[in-house]
């Protein structure tokens, strides 16, 4: 049975419970930037097959300095049932390419928007920042 001294604290916990998981995931253009493309390859150190985005990072070596490069993709569920990724797609060591927009906040961090696959698959995503085809406005014949 709870007080009335303790409902403070329980909507205090609660509160940052919250607060916490909508800071998780953030707005596209909040956090990368649209009007940017970089192209970044290398060999793949971690795959992360997981919500709310698939993770890849990428040892990018440039002037003889490898970096660790995180790059965001979509969500499982729409790589998963479209047959373009599953869990297993990428191990350790494979090589791949990426071209993607830059974090606006961090170093070494794109949102994908093609990932060549070590087989030669093209995996391209749908720009979040731009339009939503279904969503046009038709033209008038």
């Amino acid at each position: 049975m709870c007080n009335s001294r303790s409902i403070p604290w329980l909507n205090a916990v609660a509160f940052t419970m919250m607060a916490g998981v909508s800071l998780a995931h953030h707005g596209f253009t909040n956090h990368f930037d649209p009007d940017q493309e970089r192209m970044i390859s290398g060999p793949v150190a971690e795959f992360r097959f997981v919500n709310p985005h698939i993770l890849i990072y990428i040892d990018v070596e440039s002037d003889g300095v490898v970096q660790r490069w995180k790059v965001e993709m979509g969500g499982i569920s729409s790589l998963l049932s479209s047959g373009r990724l599953s869990h297993d797609s990428l191990q350790p060591g494979d090589q791949v390419e990426v071209v993607g927009h830059p974090s606006r906040h961090t170093d070494f961090e794109l949102r994908a928007s093609r990932v060549t696959l070590p087989d030669g698959r093209e995996i391209t995503m749908r720009n979040p920042y731009g339009p939503v085809p279904f969503l046009q406005q038709r033209e008038a014949n």
